[in-house]
């Protein structure tokens, strides 16, 4: 019989941080690996990518099979996928949260591709329903992605820009076949898109939705693209110095293209023209930046994340308690099931309560991730009764006042995982074909929350890639989509390939669960309290829930995941692609070195 978990009257509990507790952003961007020095066990000798488009996957599989770096085959399909699934990402008008593993460093770091809010936005029109409809660009932030991937390929890529943007050019010009995925979305949202021009140009030839298969041709987006190609070539041409001097050259002018140049101003003025908030000025002084990761443990696993303003801490603070609980009784255990419910439960909420981005928070991170904190919250979980909303947070705090994820591991054992998003609005910005995001949508209109909508500011952002390793060695990366779904998603892939053992194919297939007793991270963020579970769930499972109180739901979003795993009993790489979608993966060897100079 599993044992139950311990308990203690709860109540709210200020966790004072032990002397020289890791704060992020105190010892540089990048955590070191802890582990013995095995550089050599570092690298895989073979490759691996996964994600939701097969046609992005064969993209970055030709890159790794150049020899590219996993920075490299992650833009090409970062961009790619912007053409052949832009309802759930664009890398020119989306956000994006990565995390990247060096090998030779042995250093893990998180890319914070998310922007602010526009400059003139106002806390009062969005609490006005009636202009704050749900579609439109006032919705729209910085779109953050193209610098964070520029920002990548920079650091971390060996090959050219130009050369890694070719086949998307050629994909948005001669036009992609339309995904099951991508028809569903434009039916779902077809009046929006017919009342907007633009939009409707691209995803509504001759006023219709296209037919799965169909091929939708973005010239606009092919143009655009190409803009930045062209940039890229001409700087690096006429820079001089070393070859490496001038492909940095090449993505600095890039960068600036797009930020103070002619894509800026060219979305910047649509936006005027259109209702929304941000200026040419947001996008000039927009930058990515690379970010030190949080991470916690898990048993024997180190387990990072993307830290705030992404809600990467939610997975995080699920596996601290789920650490302290009795999960024998296996996946299909409707006391397994519970306690995963209600540990994710927790995580969220806290998420809700306290993270932000860094600066609006009234705590720092690491309070969140403290084991001693999970400890006190733990008492919390009840394993006769569920938690429902509204529910306070665990902190004493009287002294404070849309998506794609995919992974990618080279030949040389550098790995990164990957969360980009738009928020699934078909609002084409202009004649520039990018595909805009909706993320004023993901801010609180309360003022008493950190998230609360202000100028100039980042919000709280869905997306939260995750990264493991063992012994000092990776383990796997991967991600799940769907707004809160994603770090649900998570947390049970995790818990399926860690502590149930099994293969990362069956831990992203194994049907999954989604609890609502939290503010929905959109808007109007409402809280249900209901608990869905996938079809197929067994009634025993469904039964043993009811019994401890929870209210089983008819709907929700299951997310698409990914999954790239190293086996280490047997030495190999492994992938999941989530049978729900049209996913796709590769394992496979390089065909020249990498340390072939990109010329």
């Amino acid at each position: 019989m599993p044992r139950a978990v311990p308990r203690a009257p709860h109540e709210n509990v200020e966790v004072e941080l032990r002397p020289g507790l890791r704060r992020a952003g105190t010892s540089g961007v990048a955590h070191r690996v802890p582990g013995p020095d095995r550089p050599d066990e570092r690298r895989t000798g073979t490759f691996a990518v996964a994600s939701r488009d097969p046609l992005a996957t064969n993209v970055a599989h030709e890159v790794l099979l150049r020899g590219g770096t996993a920075a490299d085959a992650a833009f090409a399909l970062g961009v790619a996928i912007s053409v052949s699934e832009p309802h759930f990402s664009h890398a020119l008008g989306g956000g994006t949260w990565a995390l990247y593993y060096n090998s030779s460093r042995d250093e893990v770091r998180a890319l914070d591709g998310v922007g602010t809010s526009g400059s003139r936005v106002e806390l009062e029109f969005f609490q006005d329903p009636e202009r704050n409809v749900p579609y439109g660009s006032h919705r729209v932030i910085v779109p953050g992605a193209w610098d964070a991937w520029a920002i990548m390929l920079r650091d971390e890529g060996e090959l050219h820009m130009d050369e890694l943007m070719e086949p998307a050019i050629r994909m948005a010009r001669d036009g992609v076949p339309a995904s099951r995925s991508m028809v569903s979305f434009i039916r779902q949202e077809e009046t929006n898109i017919a009342a907007h021009e633009p939009t409707a140009r691209v995803f509504l030839r001759d006023g219709e939705p296209p037919r799965v298969g169909e091929l939708v041709v973005q010239h606009d987006l092919a143009n655009s693209l190409r803009g930045l190609a062209d940039v890229y070539r001409r700087a690096y041409n006429h820079h001089e110095g070393s070859p490496t001097d001038r492909r940095l050259a090449g993505i600095e002018a890039a960068r600036d293209h797009y930020y103070r140049g002619p894509i800026a101003a060219a979305l910047s003025r649509f936006l005027e023209e259109d209702g929304g908030f941000v200026t040419s000025e947001d996008f000039a002084r927009f930058a990515a930046q690379w970010r030190e990761p949080i991470y916690t443990t898990y048993r024997d696993t180190l387990v990072y994340g993307s830290p705030p303003n992404s809600q990467g801490a939610s997975m995080l603070i699920a596996l601290n308690l789920l650490e302290r609980m009795d999960l024998s009784g296996g996946p299909d255990d409707p006391l397994t099931v519970h306690r995963m419910v209600e540990a994710t439960k927790l995580g969220k909420i806290d998420t809700w309560h306290y993270v932000a981005e860094p600066e609006s928070m009234p705590l720092h991170v690491d309070a969140l991730l403290a084991k001693e904190y999970a400890t006190y919250r733990a008492w919390r979980i009840r394993d006769e009764s569920v938690i429902t909303w509204p529910e306070a947070g665990g902190m004493n705090l009287t002294e404070n006042a849309s998506t794609t994820t995919f992974a990618v591991v080279d030949a040389d054992g550098n790995a990164t995982a990957v969360t980009t998003s738009t928020g699934a609005q078909f609002l084409v910005g202009g004649d520039t074909g990018i595909l805009l995001n909706q993320r004023m949508a993901i801010m609180e209109l309360a003022e008493a929350n950190p998230n609360v909508i202000a100028p100039n500011k980042k919000p709280r952002h869905t997306v939260n890639p995750y990264m493991a390793f063992r012994e000092g060695r990776f383990l796997m990366a991967g991600g799940n989509t769907g707004f809160d779904t994603q770090p649900q998603g998570q947390v049970q892939q995790f818990i399926n390939v860690v502590e149930f053992g099994m293969t990362p194919q069956e831990a992203v297939s194994h049907r999954r669960f989604v609890t609502h007793a939290f503010p929905a991270s959109h808007h109007p963020h409402r809280a249900t309290n209901e608990l869905f579970l996938e079809a197929g769930t067994p009634s025993s499972i469904a039964e043993g829930l009811r019994e401890r109180g929870h209210i089983i739901g008819r709907s929700g979003i299951i997310g698409n995941a990914n999954i790239i795993h190293w086996n280490q009993g047997t030495g190999r790489l492994e992938f999941g692609v989530d049978p729900r979608g049209e996913n796709s993966g590769v394992i496979d060897t390089p065909r020249r070195n990498r340390s072939q100079p990109a010329d």
